[in-house]
């Protein structure tokens, strides 16, 4: 009987996935094992992480080993189906036993450390590890629209993997097996894709959730510094980043305080087909609070979107926003704005200020630190926000992330990467 070539390739393909699942189930068990050294009353984590702000994610040090638990709400973007993921992983310091997995951590995912080899497949993973001096293990990204450079072109030459950005598509098992990551940090944001996070396992992939993106404050999110850190045991480090933006942030709210201007601000962007969308009481509409603004939609309820944004008509818009001071109108500007007698009508329109939130951007390789450096590093962010409305307060600036918005040019359409 003769075999046809596309069987044998498909044959082939899943002799090598095969193989390379072995590789990496031998490997595991080669550093598992424990070093005639290991001491069961000494603490292998003298520096620790606490989680103040964030809400999806805590951590409980044991003396060579740490229990993370992440969760979060999930939703199906091909249907109405919601589900809460709760996530239970174990840290163990090479070179020490596994604890017993019984009772709360039976089915755990267990990932040693310190790792090496890291896989990511979404930009504020780079940039927290970038935060962290940790970008050198980065083994795989999400694709091409690296933030930075030297990721970008050591993806683009093959030097390091492409495993599929989280928000598009599903992470590519090959690639993964190929690369062999010590830990796949894994933003899983999407119930159609869950399934992927049991086969990663499955294969043998230790593979660890990254719910950042449910964190409901700013401060929450940026957090999250820490928990990439557990697997480094750079917990000192991430202390000292997260620190820094904390007082930053006070610094700056500490500073509005001192202005006795009342600003109003609106941050929205046209959908088209006579639809808005405006930040009513998500992170922008924190920023926003924060900087010393009355957010003329700001809502005590999240009213009809996920993630604190509203869906208005023109109508509606220009009844309560045509008299804001300020609008960033540009952060994921897609469609054409409205005819100009429409737009004159807003006194932001009018008076130029009307700024965008994509200064930040590498438009030839569809790149945006607004998903990366700004999510690390909200204080920064902030103080864009203080330089514009309360100039008085930081003269003689420039800024990093907003900046005006040319009303006869159209702006980038980012991608979420």
């Amino acid at each position: 009987m003769r075999i046809s070539k596309p069987i044998i390739y498909i044959f082939l393909w899943l002799l090598a996935a095969f193989s390379c699942n072995l590789q990496y189930s031998d490997k595991g068990k080669t550093d598992l094992s424990v070093a005639a050294s290991f001491d069961p009353s000494h603490d292998y984590f003298p520096r620790k992480a606490k989680f103040e702000f964030a809400k999806q994610v805590k951590v409980e040090y044991h003396n060579h080993y740490k229990v993370v638990r992440t969760a979060s709400v999930l939703n199906s973007w091909s249907g109405g189906e919601s589900e809460t993921k709760k996530d239970v992983m174990v840290l163990v310091q090479r070179g020490t036993p596994i604890p017993d997995l019984v009772d709360e951590l039976a089915g755990a995912e267990v990932i040693q450390i310190p790792v090496e080899r890291v896989a990511v497949n979404v930009a504020s993973v780079e940039s927290f590890l970038q935060n962290l001096g940790l970008t050198k293990h980065i083994i795989a990204v999400g694709g091409l629209n690296s933030y930075q450079d030297t990721l970008r072109e050591a993806a683009l030459s093959g030097k390091i993997g492409q495993v599929g950005y989280s928000w598009h598509q599903p992470p590519k098992m090959e690639v993964l097996l190929e690369r062999k990551p010590d830990v796949f940090l894994m933003q899983l944001s999407n119930l159609d894709y869950q399934q992927h996070l049991s086969k990663c396992r499955e294969m043998g992939i230790p593979t660890a959730t990254v719910f950042e993106w449910a964190e409901g404050h700013y401060l929450g999110r940026a957090e999250w510094i820490k928990y990439f850190s557990l697997f480094f045991n750079e917990e000192a480090k991430a202390n000292a980043v997260f620190d820094e933006v904390k007082q930053s942030v006070d610094n700056l709210k500490q500073l509005v305080e001192t202005s006795t201007a009342r600003t109003t601000a609106i941050w929205g962007y046209y959908a088209g087909k006579d639809r808005w969308w405006f930040n009513v009481n998500n992170i922008e509409a924190q920023l926003l609070q924060d900087a010393g603004t009355v957010n003329l939609f700001a809502t005590e309820k999240i009213s009809t979107a996920e993630e604190g944004q509203e869906a208005i008509s023109s109508e509606s818009l220009l009844q309560k926003g045509k008299d804001a001071d300020l609008w960033i109108i540009g952060d994921i500007h897609a469609v054409a704005l409205p005819p100009e007698n429409y737009m004159q009508s807003f006194s932001a329109w009018k008076e130029n200020r009307l700024y965008h939130n994509m200064k930040r951007s590498k438009m030839e390789v569809d790149s945006y630190d607004w998903y990366g450096t700004a999510v690390v590093r909200p204080d920064r962010v902030l103080e864009d926000l203080v330089k514009l409305i309360h100039p008085d307060l930081l003269p003689d600036t420039s800024t990093e992330f907003l900046d005006t918005f040319d009303k006869n040019t159209v702006l980038p359409i980012p991608r979420a990467n």
